[in-house]
This record gives structure tokens, sequence and C-alpha cells, in this order.
């Protein structure tokens, strides 16, 4: 009867049929080919082997970061990833080989990005050791200090729930001491005894110990023995919405010192050449929208800052918008085309309006072309924004438009 009961319980993790290659211009190199588990509530699953095996393309591409070409991933019965391109998103951990957190980001409230909830952020970092960096930056922490930040940013869904919740950690005890590598594997065995699933790639025995199952790549499998842990729910206040771009963007100002700072030198540059006073029709309007475009053309300050750690694939799973600070580029386009209106004699708000908008659209194109090169290997290699010459000719449409 038991063994029935079992068998119904519903898997919180399951990749069936996992297929992924990289492409280099001579060849194609399988990846990983035909990789299937699934994890129930409660289960522990490690994955070993020899670097480069592939334990690390699972675990990214079982958090919907990887294409796959054949496959597909779901997460307490939410489809994350398959073959067809189809995405989804639903509430689990994930805690990569970096430690993806922007240097600017403060160790207190990127916790709480991470669980969603308002808590008590002091008494958790103070098992960890960290309660005394609550409000710094984490740019100024050591390195094993970030790797505890984003291990407990990876393992809080869990912590703060009463329901199964799917963890992924990437080699966790990279850059650990021995007594944080205790404490991590302490931490597992007590979530496993909460009823949440973990997958774990690590090539450390003691974080391997806290495993239910072992897939030793290729494709292997053995019973674990863990022992049996305690745990102990983190009770939660309201639910807080993270407004990572804006904080950014007013702590380091970010925007101004690289979308405005480059508005104002294309006015400047044009003020040198021409008189403004004296321009009239589609002259006239390209000079008062020529620095928002500039201004866009620098692409989204935050989704640069972003790149810093591959903070930006930890945050492409919580949601489908990325940080950014399209309001404040609004802001600033605003008052940049307002500013070249007055240089003219004449305030036209109907051009400063579309000034501020064409600033914004223009930032959201550039930052979509550089999204499209991350899963590359060198995507700082990659000369996308050649392709941005390509966004003059609308600007161009809306001049004419705007000139009629």
């Amino acid at each position: 009867m038991s063994n029935s009961i079992t068998s119904q319980i519903q898997p919180i993790l399951e990749i069936e049929n996992l297929s992924i290659s990289f492409f280099t211009r001579l060849r194609e190199i399988p990846a990983v080919m035909d990789f299937s588990c699934s994890m129930k509530p409660g289960e522990a699953l490690g994955l070993v082997g020899e670097s480069g095996c592939g334990k690390s393309t699972v675990i990214e591409t079982a958090a919907g970061l990887i294409p796959m070409e054949n496959g597909s991933s779901e997460i307490s019965g939410q489809l994350i990833r398959d073959s067809e391109g189809r995405r989804g998103r639903t509430n689990f951990g994930l805690c990569l080989q970096d430690d993806c957190i922007m240097g600017d980001e403060l160790v207190g409230e990127r916790i709480l990005d991470a669980a969603g909830y308002d808590f008590d952020v002091a008494s958790l970092l103070s098992k960890w050791e960290l309660d005394h960096r609550i409000h710094d930056r984490v740019a100024m922490l050591s390195g094993g200090q970030r790797r505890r930040i984003a291990l407990l940013c990876g393992l809080i869904p869990a912590m703060i729930s009463s329901e199964p919740v799917a963890i992924l950690l990437d080699e966790p005890d990279s850059g650990l001491d021995d007594k944080s590598v205790e404490r991590l594997v302490g931490t597992i065995r007590d979530l496993a005894a909460g009823g949440h699933s973990i997958l774990i790639s690590s090539h450390d025995s003691r974080i391997i110990s806290a495993a239910d199952r072992i897939i030793q790549f290729p494709f292997e499998e053995t019973k674990g023995e863990p022992e049996k842990g305690k745990f102990e729910l983190i009770q939660t206040n309201k639910p807080i919405k993270s407004n990572i771009g804006h904080r950014l963007n007013m702590r380091t100002m970010t925007g101004l010192a690289n979308n405005g700072i480059a508005a104002l030198l294309t006015l400047g540059a044009m003020l040198a050449l021409l008189e403004p006073t004296e321009l009239e029709g589609r002259t006239l309007t390209a000079f008062i929208l020529a620095p928002a475009l500039t201004a866009g053309l620098c692409g989204n300050p935050i989704h640069r800052l972003s790149f810093e750690n591959r903070a930006y694939a930890w945050w492409n799973t919580k949601s489908s918008y990325p940080p950014n600070s399209l309001f404040h580029s609004l802001i600033i386009c605003t008052i940049i085309t307002a500013l070249a209106c007055s240089i003219t004699g004449e305030i036209d708000f109907k051009l400063i309006i579309a000034g501020g908008f064409l600033g914004v659209i223009t930032e959201a194109i550039v930052g979509l072309l550089s999204h499209a090169t991350l899963r590359l290997s060198r995507p700082n290699a990659v000369m996308i924004r050649l392709l941005t010459p390509i966004l003059l000719l609308p600007w161009a449409l809306v001049v004419d438009n705007l000139s009629a």
C-alpha cells in the first residue's frame, strides 16, 4: 500500500531525454545526450563526474538557461523549457558556479530579493557569520563571503516554504572553507527532511554524502545513505517586489554617467557646429532628437552591470524582465530633449515627449541585441553593436513625421 502511494507522488523536478550540443566553426560537440532524471519531495540527487562531463550543463538546462536540442525540464509541474523553445517560470532556488551577484547590490537586499518576502535576514546571516555585513555592498566582501551569499540566495526559497521546492546547486562548495561546507551539508539534509528536492553537482565527497541518489556520469546511478536532518521553517512577513534596477541606478547613478553624459556630449558637439536658432524643419527636429537617440544607443546601463558574475542568468530565472533602468532613461531622455528644445528658443512638448520615448525604445532594442549574444562563449567579442546603426532609419522616419 505504501509503495503504491509513493509511486503516485508527483516529482518536483523532472528532466526527460535531455540532449544538448555546442557548435564550433569546425564541428558539433555533444555535451549531454539523452539524460533523464526525476526527483520526488524530500530527495537529494548528486551529480558527479570529471570536469566537462556535462554536470553543469544539466543544472543550467534544468533552470531554463540553455536551449536544448531534445527533451524538456519541469519543476513543480511547470514547464521550464523544452526543445521547441517554450518557456515557463516557477519558484525554485538556484546557485550556479558563478556567484551571479552584482557588486553594487547590498547583502541584505539581495537575500530579500531572492526570497520575495520580508523576513528576519539578520538572523539567517548570523548563522553563516555574515550578519555584520548585512548593509555592505557585495563588492566589499571576500570571495568566500560572496559565495555564501550566493548559496543563501539559492537556498532561501526552500527555507521559507512549507511546500516542496526544487533547489539546483552547481559546485556549491567552490570557494567555501571547511566550516561552511559542513554547514551546507547540514542545510541540505535539513531541507530534504522538510520535503524539498535538491539537485547537486559537486566534486566534493562531503557534499555528495548528503544525497539519497548519486548519478555518476555517464549516467550510472547508485544509492546514497545520508544522515537525516531536521527542517526549521523560516517565518516570513508580507511579499516584497524587487526594484533592483531603480535601486542600483540611484546608488550608482550609472544611467546619468553613461547615457546622460553621452547625450550631453552629442548636444555640445552639435552646438559647436550649428547655430540652433537658425535651424528649421527637419534639421531643427533632428537637432532636438539627436541627444535622445545617442542616449538610447548607449544601451541599458543596469543591463550592462548584470554582466558582472553572470548576474543576468540568476535574474533570468526569476523574471521575464531583467533588471533595467527604463524609467530613469525616460526621465534623462525627456530632460535632455527639453534642454535641446530650450536652446532653439522654442518649447515643443510634442518633441519633448517623443524624445523621451525615442530614447527608451532605442535603449530597449539595443538591450535585446545584446541579450541575444549572452549564451555565446565570448559574447563581448561579438560585434553585435555593428547592427545598431540600423536604428538610424526609424529615427529618421520619426524626424520626418514630426517635421511634417
